[in-house]
């Protein structure tokens, strides 16, 4: 049941628009009349198998199957079109794998010790570490910073569209659709699937599939591919336990912020979005490891780490658990079950991807004369199955010309998702800690983590600011 309910959670992965949240709701009528143990394991099988799953049209047609696929599209897709779609494939599913291991292990051993820190964090904590996200931009900003900051200000107008969070104001909402907001999903939908689309009509693009073949062993990575993604993996699988863990924040940040770091560790940062390996491995390391990490703060204190386990805890509560403290005293027998589970299915996935590789590879390479309408096909249901209507289609549509425009002119796609993301919650958490401390701004000095996070902020901007002018004087010295 749990090889099956990976390779189902693979399924809806990979289909744009759906993702973790959807795969596990949609499989939830079939664990009614379950055992407690049987269906979580169900369940938990489903959401590994998503996160294995939106790698597969973010590599190969660089169409994410769900937020935090994304990241993977920067540099899976790049080496797609060098026709190394197969070993994309093959790093994706290892690095994939250890950073599930990796969560897993984290999950088994220090879940108490972690749960004890998580829950110091307050609004202001919580507000600094979304800045911190915020301000990471200035690093993604490439050779035209203005360009960069021009696509963040656009997420961020774009993320205040909808419902005010604390006093339910409307703001910019123009028709009823747009009370809650954008959907995220429909505006990724658009600008990754429907405008790299566009792109490749104009460019008329083909990719390098090279002759069909079906040799496994060309499909997996080799010595030498592995240790140069080897620290990438285990750093991005330590990135996404971590950042896991912290309630809202989830895969997507993970992997955005897994990303950034290798970048900037890199000695050859001009190679990521080119088709860096390191730039795969380790946001897919971060992507699986969220899971597990998501995983302990709903066991240990009832709160959902993202929406596949605010999904989760509405699974507990149907089989009679109470999730919090006592969980894991009280039903140790079914938590652990649950996660003998994860296990299971974190081995099964890793062996059926690689299996499959040939086959998703040469089925690309049969229907790549027809891949535009199909994408396009695949992006406009995977928006309308959002909340089966015809709205998100039209913000799809519309974000895929965006998407176009945007290349086009060369404005970046990272700053504007990066904003999207981190806004809404920033904004939420800004609130909260300025009416906690009965608004003084000074309560973002109050304690000491709090201090530190503001300290980060702070330092991340003013070397971002500096550095293109200390570079340019370096180099200027140097020349003399």
């Amino acid at each position: 049941m749990i090889f099956v309910a990976g390779l189902i959670g693979t399924i809806v992965g990979a289909l744009p628009g759906l993702g973790p949240s959807a795969g596990i709701a949609l499989m939830m009528p079939l664990t009614f009349g379950m055992d407690p143990i049987s269906g979580l394991s169900l369940l938990t099988g489903v959401y590994m198998g998503t996160m294995y799953g939106g790698r597969l049209t973010a590599i190969l047609i660089n169409t994410p199957g769900d937020a935090p696929a994304i990241v993977t599209a920067l540099d899976g897709y790049p080496m797609m079109r060098q026709g190394k779609g197969g070993l994309a494939l093959g790093i994706s599913a290892v690095a994939s794998f250890i950073g599930g291991m990796f969560g897993l292990v984290m999950l088994i051993f220090f879940a108490p010790v972690i749960a004890e820190y998580a829950i110091y964090l307050g609004p202001p904590e919580y507000f600094m570490l979304m800045l911190l996200g915020l301000s990471m931009i200035i690093v993604l900003a490439g050779a035209d910073p203005l360009k960069a900051t021009i696509a963040t200000l656009f997420g961020v107008l774009l993320s205040t569209i909808g419902s005010d969070y604390v006093s339910g104001n409307t703001r910019f909402v123009i028709m009823p659709e747009l009370i809650e907001g954008v959907d995220f999903v429909a505006v990724i939908i658009g600008l990754f699937g429907i405008g790299e689309v566009l792109v490749n009509i104009e460019k008329r693009v083909r990719l390098d599939m090279g002759k069909p073949r079906f040799r496994i062993r060309e499909f997996i990575p080799g010595g030498k591919d592995l240790r140069k993604i080897s620290m990438p993996t285990l750093r991005g699988s330590l990135l996404g336990t971590l950042i896991g863990v912290l309630p809202g924040a989830g895969a997507t940040i993970a992997t955005f912020v897994s990303y950034i770091t290798e970048r900037k560790l890199s000695k050859t940062p001009d190679r990521f979005g080119q088709g860096a390996e390191e730039g795969l491995a380790s946001p897919e390391a971060a992507n699986n490891a969220a899971v597990p990490g998501s995983l302990i703060p709903l066991l240990t204190l009832g709160i959902p780490g993202s929406g596949g386990t605010a999904i989760m805890l509405g699974a507990l509560i149907m089989f009679g658990l109470n999730p919090g403290p006592m969980l894991m005293i009280q039903s140790a027998d079914i938590v652990w079950g649950a996660i003998a589970g994860l296990v299971i299915a974190n081995f099964f996935l890793l062996a059926s991807n690689v299996l499959l590789i040939p086959l998703f590879v040469n089925a690309l390479r049969l229907i790549q004369r027809h891949l535009g309408p199909i994408v396009v096909a695949f992006c406009l249901v995977g928006a309308f199955s959002i909340n089966y209507g015809t709205f998100n289609i039209w913000v799809a549509a519309i974000f895929g010309l965006i998407g176009y425009l945007m290349k086009k002119a060369d404005y970046p796609a990272g700053p504007f998702i990066l904003a999207l993301v981190l806004t809404p919650l920033a904004e939420n958490y800004l609130r909260q800690a300025i009416m906690i401390g009965q608004g003084s701004w000074a309560i973002f000095f109050s304690k000491p983590l709090t201090t530190l996070f503001t300290s980060l902020v702070i330092l991340v901007i003013v070397i971002g600011l500096l550095k293109r002018p200390l570079m340019k004087l370096w180099q200027s010295r140097k020349g003399g």
